[in-house]
This record gives C-alpha cells, structure tokens and sequence, in this order.
C-alpha cells in the first residue's frame, strides 16, 4: 500500500506491539497469553509493516533475523525442556524461583519463561518468513 496515513500509523502501532507482546509473554505463565499469543502480535506488526512499506523493505530489515529465529527458538524450547532430565525429572518439569524486590513486590521467573521464549521465536520465525515471502510474491496470470 502507498498510503502516508497508513504508514505513518504503522510507525506508531509497530512499538506499541512489541512492548504489548513483551507483556503477554512475560505474564503469560500465571495468566492467560503467553509465548504463542506474543508471537502472534509480533508476527502481526511484521505485517503491518510489510504492508505498509513493502516487502523488499521487510525482507532488508528483517533478513537477518526472521529464519535464524526459528531453529534458535526451537532449540531454546527444546532445550528448556530437555534440561530437567539432567537432574532424573521427566521432560518440560519447570521449577519457579521467586524473588523479593524492594516495595512488597515479587519477581518469579519460572522454567516455562525460557520455553515461552522459544516459541516466540519460532512463531515469529516461521509465521513472520512465510508472510514476508507471500506477500512478496507476483500475482500470476489467470486464463479467461
């Protein structure tokens, strides 16, 4: 699309969906959300943006980063999962560790945090890749 509104917008969103994913990922292990749905709202500003500036730009900008994601997420996943067999429990057994911060407050991080991690990346790695490279594609000629 060749809109200034609509780009001008994405501009304005693209960081709001980050920071918004950034939360649903963070609390997603005691609340509904998680690493899946995260992944889903970045996959979702990748396309804003791709729609707004184009695909050569997406692919420039996001080259680097959208394909390394997905084995790096799913290492991470399998990994996090793997890990508690190395002490004799059964695979994806997480512990949590909760930590008091200054103000009453409560910091726990959790086993699962480092899975939902993984599956953000490869939710935006496999979702983000396939959207940059369709929306890239030529439409092809249709017989009458």
């Amino acid at each position: 699309m060749n809109s200034l509104i609509f780009r001008e917008v994405t501009r304005a969103v693209y960081p709001a969906a980050i920071v918004f994913a950034i939360h649903l990922l963070i609390r997603g292990h005691d609340e509904p959300g998680g690493g899946f749905v995260a992944g889903l709202v970045l996959t979702m500003a990748v396309m804003l943006e791709t729609l707004a500036f184009g695909a050569g730009a997406a692919r420039r900008r996001y080259r680097l980063m959208l394909r390394p994601a997905l084995g790096i997420g799913l290492a991470i996943a399998l990994g996090s999962g793997l890990v508690p067999m190395i002490w004799g429990h059964p695979p994806f057994t997480f512990s949590q560790v909760k930590y008091t911060l200054p103000g009453d407050n409560e910091l726990k991080l959790s086993g699962t945090l480092a899975f939902d991690v993984g599956v953000v990346l490869v939710i935006i790695g496999s979702m983000g890749t396939a959207l940059v490279v369709m929306i890239g594609l030529k439409p092809t000629r249709t017989v009458p």
